[in-house]
């Protein structure tokens, strides 16, 4: 059996210092990349000249540069310029596995069917030019072969798994047929777009091998300060994604688990969101997630965050600002 191809998607803005090392991670593969597509989303640094120097001279490496529109943008337009048979979404200063797509293909040649390939993932750092992995478990409670992708989905909603990161992942194209794609904005653009995936695909395999290695750095969207606009932000995310979700509710083996856990995850994630960074909760919160529960047919239940979202918040501020003072005190003492 051939080898099916492959399109990496990469949006990029200003990461001359690790778009070398996410490339070489890329290519130095036992399985040739179909295309390596870079959206240069107006990167204002020398990642371009780093790009072109080292790997201008690849006939699998294209680049487009556009305006500066956002991470959202540039993956939707490298999405439709794709040609491969599966894509995969790449960070701009992460790196893989040389397994990665080595092991995607033997899944696709023992069954050609495969819509989804999921692995798991481990943060790391550096340090004095040496890497420091952070453990964090992002794997399905079992490997092998799930009949759809919401089968997998509901195993890691259930599980506490979930992430709606797209690197997290490897899907057919042809899914992308199969719902309308959104990917737009500057942060949190991945959310809706990754549940449909999940609940679209159909043939599926999961490992629990660490095939994805995410930077964490200063200055990178995950670790720069939050604002008000990106807080609530996630909200919205959030709330575009359980609508996709609840068209679905009644496929899965356990539904009203899947959306008690998935709504009681993500307004407790906004609770936590807002006390961190003195963000007001939203207005509607209450009402809003009253709404969801019956619309999931999860009416009676005993989630204290959903029953009660701004008595939740208001306990967990009062305690995070005793925490705080006591910080504060002890610092005033010890100095």
């Amino acid at each position: 059996m051939s080898v099916p191809k492959i399109s990496v998607v990469i949006p990029t803005y200003n990461v001359e210092s690790y778009i070398a090392e996410t490339l070489d991670s890329l290519i130095d593969q036992p399985v040739p990349l179909h295309e390596i597509i870079l959206i240069n989303d107006g990167s204002t640094d020398g990642t371009l000249a780093v790009i072109e120097a080292g790997f201008g001279h690849r006939p699998e490496v294209k680049v487009v540069t556009q305006d500066n529109q956002g991470v959202g943008a540039a993956r939707r337009n490298g999405l439709a310029l794709a040609s491969g048979e599966y894509v995969f979404f790449c960070d701009p200063d992460d790196v893989v596995s040389p397994e990665l797509f080595a092991t995607l293909v033997e899944q696709v040649q023992a069954n050609a069917a495969l819509e989804l390939f999921y692995f798991s993932k481990r943060s790391y750092t550096e340090v004095d030019g040496k890497k420091q992995l952070l453990r964090r478990n992002t794997a399905a409670s079992r490997d092998g072969w799930f009949d759809a992708g919401r089968d997998l989905l509901e195993d890691l909603i259930l599980s506490g798994k979930y992430h709606a990161a797209t690197w997290q992942y490897i899907f057919k194209r042809s899914v992308c047929e199969r719902f309308a794609v959104r990917l737009e904005g500057r942060a949190h653009e991945d959310h809706v777009f990754s549940m449909n995936i999940y609940l679209h695909s159909q043939a599926t395999f999961a490992t629990a091998a660490d095939f994805y290695f995410q930077r964490v750095r200063s200055g990178s969207l995950t670790q720069s300060h939050k604002d008000v606009e990106y807080v609530l932000g996630s909200y919205a995310a959030y709330r575009d994604t359980l609508a996709a979700l609840k068209k679905h509710i009644g496929s899965f083996n356990a539904g009203r688990d899947v959306a008690l856990k998935f709504m009681e995850r993500n307004v407790d994630a906004l609770i936590t969101k807002c006390i961190k960074y003195s963000v007001p909760l939203p207005a509607q919160i209450s009402s809003m997630t009253r709404q969801d529960s019956r619309d999931c047919g999860v009416v009676l239940h005993p989630r204290w965050t959903l029953l009660f979202p701004r008595i939740a918040h208001g306990t967990r501020k009062l305690r995070f600002n005793l925490k705080q003072l006591r910080r504060s005190r002890k610092g005033s003492f010890q100095g």
